[in-house]
């Protein structure tokens, strides 16, 4: 058996009817016959539980860890971070791995772009080809400059300083969202 309270909040309850506005009916009473079964008393459909699936797991690896400023290749050190990832990711079960490139402000638009794509698609061959995740449930994007951590006053200057470049460097990373399953 079970009991089920229901609170209507942010709702105003009707107001109960008054006793001058309500009938009497009387009670029915049950057949005297002996074969009568009363009926057996109702029960409220239990809800079903409702599952949310889990946040996306964001990771954000920096380029320079990754790659040479303006390189796609990947290093030792971003192998070695990819492998890392690899083997956390290997052992649970995701829909879907979004490997997005980044850049910063540095060169042109259509440069920047095309640098996002090469960086991204470098990162989930790497991890389909070495580490075996599945090549069908990872898609790469390049977001070239778009989507940059830096706020607009953060780093002034045009030119290829070392010192904007440095300032630049959370711009230029690569993220990977794992969506997982519930």
């Amino acid at each position: 058996a079970s009991i089920s309270l229901i609170f209507p909040f942010g709702r105003t309850m009707a107001p109960k009817p008054r006793l001058a506005d309500t009938a009497y009916v009387p009670p029915v009473s049950a057949p005297t016959t002996p074969d009568y079964v009363a009926p057996a008393p109702t029960v409220a459909a239990s809800t079903p539980p409702v599952y949310v699936a889990p946040p996306a797991r964001r990771v954000s690896f920096s380029a320079e860890s990754l790659f040479a400023f303006n390189k796609s290749d990947i290093g030792a050190e971003g192998k070695m971070a990819l492998d890392k990832f690899a083997a956390d990711t290997r052992g649970s079960s995701y829909d879907t791995i979004v490997v997005e490139g980044h850049t910063d402000r540095i060169g042109s638009n259509r440069y920047n772009q095309a640098l996002s794509e090469r960086r991204a698609d470098a990162v989930k061959d790497y991890l389909v080809s070495t580490d075996r995740l599945e090549s069908a449930k990872i898609n790469s994007i390049g977001k070239g400059e778009t989507a940059t951590v830096t706020k607009p006053g953060d780093c002034i200057g045009k030119r290829a300083t070392p010192k904007l470049i440095a300032c630049l460097a959370p711009d230029r990373r690569v993220d990977v969202v794992v969506n997982a399953l519930r």
